[in-house]
C-alpha cells in the first residue's frame, strides 16, 4: 500500500479543500469555512506541554497581505505519523470540554503499511470530517479509535 509523505498528504487535502469553496489561510494550516476556523497541527511528535498550551488558547495569528490578523479557531486536529504519548492522550481525556474542540489523528500505522488511521474525534466539525473522508475515499483508509491510557481506564 502507497501512502503519501505528510507533505504531500496536506497539499492533497488544501487542494480537496480549495475545490469545497473553503478558504486557505495564507500558509498556515488553517480552513476557513465561512462560518469557522478549522485548524491543522501537523507535527512529527506531540509534546504534553505544547499540546496543553495550544489548545488553551483559541486564538491564531493569520497572514493577510502583509500583516496578520488574529482568529478564534473553533477545532483544532493534531495530526502526527508517531504514536500519541500516553501523556497527551491523558490531558486530551481529562481536560473538560476539549474532545468537542479538539481532535487527535495518529497516522503512524499507515507508514508500517497499515491502511488505518487511530483517531480521537468527538468534534462536529465539517473539516475534519471530510478529512477522514479524503483519507477513506484516495486511500481506502479506516479509523480506529485511540486506545484510553491504563490511567485514565483505571479512574473510571
Amino acid at each position: 500500500m502507497f501512502f503519501p509523505k505528510v507533505w504531500d498528504l496536506i497539499e492533497g487535502f488544501k487542494i480537496h479543500c480549495d475545490r469545497k469553496g473553503w478558504k486557505l489561510c495564507g500558509n498556515e494550516d488553517i480552513v476557513d469555512t465561512g462560518r469557522e476556523y478549522h485548524y491543522f497541527v501537523w507535527t512529527r511528535h506531540i509534546y504534553p506541554s505544547t499540546f496543553k498550551k495550544v489548545v488553551m488558547n483559541p486564538y491564531f495569528p493569520v497572514r493577510e497581505g502583509t500583516s496578520y490578523k488574529m482568529v478564534n479557531v473553533s477545532f483544532i486536529a493534531w495530526i502526527s505519523p508517531v504514536s500519541i504519548s500516553e501523556k497527551v492522550l491523558e490531558i486530551f481525556l481529562e481536560t473538560p470540554g476539549l474532545s468537542r474542540k479538539a481532535a487527535i489523528y495518529d497516522t503512524s500505522p499507515l507508514y508500517k503499511g497499515e491502511p488505518m488511521c487511530l483517531r480521537m474525534n468527538e468534534t462536529n466539525s465539517i473539516v475534519f470530517q471530510e478529512f477522514e473522508r479524503f483519507l477513506t475515499e484516495k486511500y481506502r483508509i479506516t479509523f480506529k479509535s485511540l486506545s484510553k491510557p491504563r490511567t485514565a481506564i483505571s479512574s473510571v
